[in-house]
């Protein structure tokens, strides 16, 4: 690696490093929309992806969240006693759960999202709209590599918390 590359990786890993500490703040999950003191990132993240993408087997939301079988189900039976999701068998596999959001969890999901869209536009109050679209691709680029990372490299799911 040249001496520039590895400047550049450096800063990069010092920033994610600071990125982690910052959004692990709940000030920061409070004003990114997580205002819900009963729901962890994690629970507005999968209710979040049931909503966008829709419904979808256990197995296959264990697999995205990279954890095991069990404690996905429950997950997801915290957020069903909650109003945010239900369960169902799978249509095209009685054996299968398919899991889809609720009313509740679809105006948690537009709450959340607008709130985190309201923050990021205080905090880049003064980013031109080139330095913002600039961010949101590169992030987007980031978050496309990270997941083909994931997807790449199987892993013991049983150490994952």
């Amino acid at each position: 690696m040249s001496g520039e590359t590895t400047d550049t990786v450096t800063v990069m890993a010092r920033t994610m490093s600071a990125l982690g500490r910052l959004t692990s703040r709940s000030r920061i999950r409070q004003e990114l929309g997580s205002r819900n003191a009963k729901l962890s990132p994690t629970d507005l993240w999968l209710v979040d992806r049931v909503n966008e993408f829709g419904p979808a087997r256990m197995s296959e939301l264990a697999t995205w969240q990279s954890v095991d079988r069990s404690t996905m189900t429950a997950q997801v039976g915290k957020l069903e006693k909650l109003g945010l999701v239900q369960r169902a068998p799978d249509p095209q596999d009685r054996r299968a759960i398919v899991v889809s959001v609720t009313a509740s969890g679809q105006r948690l999901h537009e709450e959340s999202r607008a709130a985190a869209c309201a923050a990021f536009d205080s905090m880049l109050g003064d980013w031109t709209e080139r330095e913002r679209r600039q961010l949101s691709e590169s992030l987007a680029h980031l978050v496309d590599s990270l997941e083909k990372l994931l997807s790449a490299r199987p892993e013991d799911h049983s150490t994952e918390r």
